[in-house]
């Protein structure tokens, strides 16, 4: 299966077939554990009155995510991995919008089909585009807030890359460059050191 590396989030509109949408720190975990703690859907917006508007329509639905990597003050939570996993969330439906990885999916729509993935979904997440069996498969590392290249997201298409052809790289000098990164002392300086760990776990 050919993998190809997208540049980065330009002329999205015109992407078709199946493009994997790499956000490592933090939307791609997010949308995972919030989906591995019993959610019933997750909507994934750009736009952050949008999103607003939409949490004011329908009163149930629980806001999440951030501008700038800090949490809105009336959103019910952050773009958190860890708060995903252990808030009691199941069957409730979440709005999530961030900087970066929902301002991809937004510009999609022309895709066969949208995957998030991270290091902790890449197994997985091999196993179904097997099954998909796509002519191409195209990776899109995210970037900080979609604007500058991001060494995680560079790293995870890399990572995703080589399982596509059937290597399997060693994780764990990965995971020391991961820990070492721009992003990951951009997370210790929000105090985000528990996403950061979830962030940098494989398969988990």
């Amino acid at each position: 299966m050919e993998a190809r590396l997208l540049p980065g989030p330009s002329r999205l509109d015109q992407a078709a077939g199946v493009v994997v949408v790499l956000d490592v720190f933090r939307a791609s975990n997010t949308v995972l554990s919030l989906l591995a703690a019993g959610v019933a859907g997750v909507w994934l917006l750009a736009d952050l009155e949008r999103a607003r508007a939409l949490r004011q329509a329908w009163p149930q639905m629980l806001l999440w995510g951030e501008r700038g990597g800090v949490m809105p003050p009336d959103f019910d939570g952050d773009n958190s991995p860890c708060r995903a996993a252990r808030d009691p969330l199941a069957g409730r439906e979440v709005i999530l919008t961030t900087s970066a990885g929902t301002q991809a999916v937004a510009r999609l729509a022309g895709a066969q089909a949208v995957c998030l993935a991270s290091f902790a979904n890449a197994t997985a997440l091999v196993e179904y585009l097997t099954a998909l069996a796509p002519a191409a498969v195209s990776l899109l590392p995210m970037g900080l807030e979609a604007k500058a290249p991001a060494q995680e997201d560079q790293e995870a298409a890399r990572y995703l890359a080589a399982l596509l052809s059937g290597r399997r790289p060693d994780f764990a000098p990965i995971r020391q460059r991961l820990l070492a990164c721009p992003g990951a002392d951009r997370l210790r300086r929000l105090g985000q050191d528990d996403d950061l760990e979830f962030c940098t776990t494989l398969d988990s």
